[in-house]
């Protein structure tokens, strides 16, 4: 009973569905069942269920792709503040690691100035030792020949003393006036150092150059006191005077 009843519930269901689907199809008033073509009722009607079901698919198509394009660009929305944080971040970092490299950069001139100015004052210091180095060897040398000079001074002082008897007696016993002035006689010229070249005396050379006699003056032949000696000297004979005159 319960069966034949939801049977007989369902068909005026379905004949209002039925009668709704008519009127959408454009037939709001029943012709008669005599007038009424099966088959093409029912290719209306099919017609009819498939562009609804169609309809109801592209609906949810359509609502599918909303939801999805929603999805995204929330997806988008939550994605961009977490990218400028990245792209802030990877900023920082780069004028971190630029202020970090400035930094080594000035630390490593700072170092090298500092370096080079180490360097150049060693430098100078080292320069300085040195020319005060010298300058005290300069004047230690000085020192040590006047040092000399003062013990050497009464010696040099006897010998020119000495020298200058020598030559003194030498030109008066010669008829000399002064070393620097020549004898002449029978138009020739000749001076002290010629004359003690001719008598060989090496002894009286040396003191007649300690009074400052000079050794190149030349006789009226147009001669040296060494070229006179070279031309006497025969085997070594006058070797002293030579040497004397060297």
């Amino acid at each position: 009973q319960r069966s034949s009843h939801r049977g007989a519930s369902a068909q005026p269901t379905r004949h209002r569905q039925l009668a709704h689907t008519t009127a959408a199809m454009g037939q709001g008033e029943c012709t008669g069942c005599g007038s009424s073509d099966p088959a093409m009722d029912t290719v209306r009607l099919t017609a009819y269920v498939v562009g609804v079901t169609g309809g109801t698919l592209l609906h949810a198509a359509d609502g599918s792709n909303t939801s999805l394009k929603h999805q995204e660009e929330e997806d988008c929305a939550h994605r961009a503040p977490q990218e400028l944080h990245l792209r802030e971040e990877e900023e920082l970092r780069e004028r971190s690691l630029a202020v970090e490299l400035r930094r080594s950069f000035s630390e490593a001139n700072e170092q090298l100035s500092l370096e080079r100015e180490r360097t150049e004052a060693q430098a100078r210091i080292e320069r300085r030792m040195r020319e005060e180095a010298e300058l005290q060897r300069q004047v230690a040398e000085t020192a040590a020949r006047r040092a000399e000079d003062e013990t050497k001074r009464p010696a040099m002082e006897q010998a020119r003393k000495e020298a200058q008897r020598k030559v003194d007696l030498f030109l008066s016993a010669r008829g000399f006036i002064t070393i620097s002035l020549p004898r002449t006689s029978c138009f020739k010229a000749s001076y002290p150092l010629h004359v003690a070249v001719q008598e060989n005396s090496a002894d009286i050379i040396s003191a007649l150059l300690l009074c400052g006699a000079d050794k190149m003056v030349k006789n009226s032949s147009g001669r040296v006191p060494l070229e006179v000696a070279e031309q006497l000297n025969k085997k070594g004979s006058h070797q002293a005077v030579l040497s004397a005159l060297a």
